[in-house]
Parts: C-alpha cells; structure tokens; sequence
C-alpha cells in the first residue's frame, strides 16, 4: 500500500514539474519575434528589445549590450545570479574563442534592476585577444541570463543574439 502510495505521489509530482514553464511567455499584443530575429543582432520580447553592439580595434572586440523599454510601464528585470549575460565567440572553425564566464564566479542570489518606459540597461565587455584579429571571421553569440520579467519566469534563452564580424 505504502509503495502504490508513494508511487502515485512521484506521478503526480512528475506530471506537475513537466507542467511548469509551459504558459504563453509573450506580452498580449506583442506577437512572438524571437524565431523571426533568429540570428539577428536583436530580439524583442515582453516589449524588451535586446540589441548586441561590437566595436571592433586591432586586438579586440567590445560589446555592448542594450535591454530598452519600449513599454509605456515599468519593467522589473531579475537575474538568477550576478551574471547578467555571457558572451560566446567562435572562430571559422567553430572553436570557441572566447567566453565570458570562463574561470568566473558569480553571486548566487537574484538581482532585480527596474526600466523604466523609454529608458534601457547597458551593460559591457572587452574582449583583448591578445593578437591582430582585422583578418578573422568571428561568430559571437550574446545572451542576457534574464530569470523573470514582472515576476512572471521566462523561458532561458528568450533573450540571445547573435552576430558576426569580418576582418577589413
């Protein structure tokens, strides 16, 4: 008895965690764009538009990243932990290059920053490569590690961009 108990309660929890994340992520009136951006260096989401910005000097690349709401509301902004985003570049080959997060820590506690209508969060990274990238073909991803927006969690991943740079 104990077991068909115990077997019904992890069913019940299993068919509850698959049920988590499943709800409709875009604003009302705000039509999906993510799979039309794909591989664009924007996207816009819950009236959130992320832009990625590469800068590109002899021997490295800067990144600017932009959340701007384009909302006549406030927008509350949480991240699960310290980091806000993590930057990927890969070469011709498709070996990564760089990587943001590589031999970092971040605090593990949810941080919350408020955009106001109008207004936008910038946040910023140098990459210095050490050596003459003008002739490289670079592949760079950016994704901000949003966790929810007004509270409500959103999908990982909503908010990924991507770019690409060519030496002159």
């Amino acid at each position: 008895m104990k077991k068909w108990i115990w077997t019904l309660s992890m069913s019940i929890l299993a068919v509850s965690l698959a049920a988590c994340g499943t709800g409709d992520d875009t604003t009302e009136g705000t039509p999906d764009q993510s799979e039309e951006l794909e591989g664009d260096d924007y996207v816009t989401e819950h009236d959130l538009t992320f832009t990625l910005d590469v800068k590109e000097d002899e021997n490295s690349l800067q990144f600017t990243m932009t959340l701007e709401n384009e909302s006549d509301e406030p927008k509350q902004v949480e991240f699960s932990s310290g980091q806000k985003f993590d930057i990927t570049v890969k070469d011709e080959q498709g070996n990564t290059v760089y990587h943001f997060a590589e031999g970092k820590m971040f605090t593990q506690a949810i941080i919350s920053e408020t955009i106001e209508p109008g207004q936008s969060l910038t946040l910023e990274d140098t990459w210095d490569a050490g050596k003459d990238l003008s002739e490289k073909h670079l592949d760079i991803e950016a994704v901000l590690m949003v966790y929810a927006i007004n509270n409500e969690e959103i999908d990982k991943g909503t908010f990924k961009v991507s770019k690409s740079v060519s030496g002159k």
